[in-house]
């Protein structure tokens, strides 16, 4: 098993399977490009995985979600999993995390999504690394 986990990690990296690449071949991390908010008010930022037909999230390996907020955003749970998401059952599973900012300006979420995507016969780790910008506004303009 050891060595088919290495081999399978040669090829992601031959592949090209790095942050900020563009989607993969038979699966997508679908992040948002920006997430908005209101001080003192909380916002959603959503995390879905879609993967192509024929091809599987495997149920006995770890789906593991990370977040690394800058200080001025608050996120309760730092590290999610596939029991985390909106529909745990889901072949594509997608998540809704409460994100919080109290003060105005922008800042950042670093996003690590980590599972193992499998064919009929082998599965190969996939992680992606995203950053999403939360700008926060003071929500006392009339925009």
């Amino acid at each position: 098993m050891r060595r088919a986990a290495a081999l399978g990690l040669v090829i992601v990296a031959a592949s090209g399977v790095v942050a900020g690449a563009q989607p993969a071949a038979g699966f997508d991390v679908r992040i948002p490009d920006k997430l908005e908010l209101v001080a003192g008010e909380s916002g959603t930022l959503g995390v879905a995985i879609a993967i192509d037909r024929g091809l599987q999230i495997s149920r006995d390996a770890a789906l593991i979600l990370d977040l690394a907020p800058d200080p001025g955003v608050t996120i309760k749970k730092h590290r999610l999993g596939r029991t985390d998401a909106v529909d745990p059952e889901a072949e594509s599973p997608r998540f809704a995390i409460p994100v919080r900012a109290d003060t105005t300006g922008q800042t950042n979420v670093a996003v690590r999504v980590r599972f193992w995507l499998c064919a009929a016969r082998a599965c190969r780790p996939i992680d992606v690394r995203r950053t999403v910008p939360v700008v926060v506004s003071s929500g006392g303009s009339g925009a």
